[in-house]
């Protein structure tokens, strides 16, 4: 081979082949770094989520000692389907019980909780996370207006107009998606068999 031939030979591998050849290898290296960062923490990020979850169903039915998760015996959801009792956590002591639900609303989809006495009363609703626009649909989710379902029993109506609650002018539908996730909790509740 004369020197011409092995002087381009070399001015290809550096100029196209060994980049690709580090290229590669960082990219391994990266994604190797990203899986192990991810098995760490993954167990961490389930922890506290399920802590926030406890604490906020400690919130929601004060009286009960801790929970256990019932598995749900059929699919509870409001009449439309928009709302579905995702989870259902019964209190220890027979305090009742509350039902994770995830409803859709005007951002997306609203995951709330409602807490449910051993009587059959609701003992408050959250809303855990969504997406609704800041200042109107956000409205819906703040504990003042929440606090309207506490102590009722059954919904008049499956309508947020019907009567229940003083629902908020202008973010009907965040206010109808919390409603339906309502309906659907008492749902569950009645056909789980309360709190038992």
């Amino acid at each position: 081979m004369s020197e011409k031939a092995k002087t381009q030979e070399n001015s290809t591998f550096k100029e196209y082949i060994y980049p690709v050849v580090i290229l590669t290898v960082i990219a391994l290296v990266t994604t190797l770094l990203l899986a192990i960062t991810n098995n760490v923490t993954t167990g961490v990020i389930a922890a506290k989520a399920l802590a926030a979850a406890n604490a906020t169903r400690q919130e929601l039915l004060p009286d009960a000692d801790s929970f256990t998760q019932a598995t749900l015996s059929g699919s509870f959801s409001s009449s439309d389907g928009k709302a579905n009792v995702t989870e259902y956590w019964i209190a220890d002591n027979g305090s009742g019980a509350v039902a994770t639900v995830v409803t859709s609303s005007f951002g997306g989809d609203l995951t709330m909780m409602v807490g449910i006495s051993s009587d059959g009363s609701i003992s408050g609703v959250s809303v855990t996370s969504s997406s609704d626009t800041p200042g109107v649909g956000s409205k819906d989710a703040d504990p003042d207006y929440l606090a309207q379902y506490k102590g009722l029993t059954s919904l008049k109506s499956e309508n947020v107009k019907g009567g229940d609650v003083q629902y908020i002018s202008g973010a009907s539908v965040s206010g109808q998606a919390i409603h339906d996730g309502v309906y659907a909790a008492l749902q569950a509740f009645a056909s789980m068999g309360g709190g038992q």
